[in-house]
């Protein structure tokens, strides 16, 4: 077998072994809240930094439709899904603030935004994650590194830390955490 294929496989298994010891408690605990959440008539709002926009839009789409088997639909959005906005806010030099308008958008007022970020200093999650937070609803943050990651500070309740910097094990733990927290949740609310 090709020896890189070995190696990522290696490496990949020891970074998810790591993760899920450190942090599965964090995600069992974000998971007990989305249940609550959604058994109570709320939605997930999920944003992500650039390379992690993909995950959360396949991530709401999970909980929306379905993860393994066929349920009632989680109500979850995919901030910055929404590529004609982006377009035009870019076009005005607003581009950091396109995930904050698509949340005033929805005028929601039962919700929990759960961050996705590269631990870089992403003005358009900033301005998001502040103004949740000003409407005193829960932020949770997955994150390269919760230490440094300046997303992560008071009032963000939850931080799990994906464990590793290199980009392409970020989107594989990335992936895995939020299918598994899908998992979790749909454990908790259909008893499967």
């Amino acid at each position: 077998m090709n020896q890189k294929i070995t190696a990522s496989c290696s490496q990949l298994q020891g970074l998810l072994d790591v993760f899920c010891q450190q942090q599965g408690e964090e995600l069992s605990r974000l998971a007990q809240q989305l249940g609550a959440l959604f058994a109570g008539g709320g939605q997930l709002l999920l944003a992500g930094s650039a390379a992690f926009q993909p995950v959360v839009q396949l991530l709401a789409g999970h909980f929306t439709y379905r993860l393994g088997f066929d349920r009632p639909a989680l109500p979850a959005i995919a901030l910055g899904s929404d590529p004609t906005l982006m377009s035009v806010m870019a076009n005005s030099g607003e581009l950091d603030q396109h995930l904050v308008r698509h949340y005033r958008a929805l005028n929601s007022d039962n919700h929990m935004l759960l961050m996705f970020n590269d631990g870089s200093s992403s003005a358009a999650l900033r301005a998001v994650r502040d103004e949740v937070l000003e409407s005193e609803r829960e932020v949770a943050l997955l994150t390269t590194e919760s230490q440094s990651d300046p997303l992560c500070r008071d009032g963000v309740e939850i931080c799990i830390d994906f464990g590793t910097t290199l980009v392409p094990r970020q989107m594989e733990i990335s992936l895995f955490a939020g299918q598994l927290l899908c998992e979790l949740v749909e454990a908790e609310l259909f008893g499967v």
